[in-house]
């Protein structure tokens, strides 16, 4: 994962979900350079997308019971 998925990553822990305009201003980022970042995110699953346009919100995915049972 790059250092600005990483950002990503950690700015939609501290709140989500999150529009694309927030979060790239909250990262200091361009919209086009979010978009970049998120797109390999997305593919894999660690970040989900919801809406669509100008109701796109970006959040983290529930965690599974398993996950939260794990050590």
């Amino acid at each position: 994962m790059t250092a600005n998925g990483q950002a990503i990553v950690a700015a939609l822990r501290t709140k989500s979900p999150q529009r694309p305009g927030e979060l790239a201003k909250m990262l200091k980022l361009a919209r086009p350079a979010l978009t970049y970042n998120i797109k390999p995110l997305l593919k894999s699953g660690a970040v989900i997308a919801t809406g669509a346009t100008m109701n796109r919100q970006f959040s983290l995915p529930p965690r599974s019971r398993a996950a939260k049972e794990a050590p």
